[in-house]
């Protein structure tokens, strides 16, 4: 079921809902991994339970403006694609789409949660396909057109 979310806790809640029912595959857009709603151990945890259950169908892409941030600050999740470098990957965003600010997460082709700017009002919807399936295509356009980022190909050094 749809629903309105307005603020930070919300918006990590929703994230943490989201990340814990997937089974298969996670995109996440956001221009620079927000730490409010990306760095936490149930996040990483989450994650990681996807990738040991599903095996090789795991596939968690991240779709990033700027990731010096994360790198440099310790990011979780930075940490993690340094130890499930066969299951993520990280990609910058290219220049024709680095201006805009959503956010989105999308599981499984099912269930999603889209920021459309800065902020932390959006919606969210854990059993929506055609949403979800609309997102996907859009993220799937933009992951075609990113490049592997500098900033994280160390980590896999």
């Amino acid at each position: 079921m749809r629903r309105r979310i307005t603020s930070a806790g919300e918006s990590g809640d929703a994230v943490t809902e989201l990340l814990a029912a997937a089974r298969g595959t996670v995109d996440i857009l956001s221009p620079g991994l927000d730490p409010v709603l990306f760095d936490h151990d149930e996040v990483v945890a989450s994650l990681r339970t996807l990738v040991v259950n599903a095996g090789r169908r795991a596939r968690v892409r991240l779709l990033l403006c700027d990731s010096t941030a994360a790198v440099r600050g310790g990011h979780r999740l930075m940490g993690l694609a340094r130890q499930l470098t066969t299951a993520m990957e990280i990609r910058r965003l290219a220049d024709e789409d680095a201006g805009d600010e959503a956010t989105w997460v999308i599981v499984d082709a099912r269930g999603v949660a889209q920021w459309p700017g800065a902020g932390y009002e959006g919606v969210v919807d854990p059993d929506s396909r055609a949403l979800a399936m609309r997102t996907a295509r859009l993220f799937s356009e933009r992951w075609e057109r990113a490049e592997p980022d500098p900033e994280t190909r160390r980590l896999t050094l």
